[in-house]
């Protein structure tokens, strides 16, 4: 289930990631409507909370909070380096 979790993260940090104009233009190599942009924005927070539920079902809301940070910085560290290896492209 924490594998779970961190793809779930790793999704919401790609949705907030689309969700930025600047980012649009690095990876996408263009801008999105802004029907798009608040939509990915809105998945990208959708798929953190769901991140967290499923840390917080798996482990209680004392331990489940601190793996759900745990998968968040492994997410945020994936997320980072494939948009910077995707802006060089």
């Amino acid at each position: 289930m924490i594998v779970l979790c961190i793809l779930a993260a790793v999704a919401g940090f790609t949705g907030l990631c689309l969700g930025m104009s600047r980012h649009q233009r690095d990876v996408l190599g263009r801008v999105l409507s802004p029907f798009r942009t608040r939509l990915y924005k809105a998945l990208g927070w959708l798929a953190m909370a769901v991140s967290f539920a499923l840390a917080v079902a798996r482990d209680g809301a004392a331990l489940g909070s601190v793996y759900w940070v745990g998968a968040l910085t492994l997410a945020a560290l994936i997320v980072a380096l494939s948009t910077t290896w995707l802006s060089r492209r």
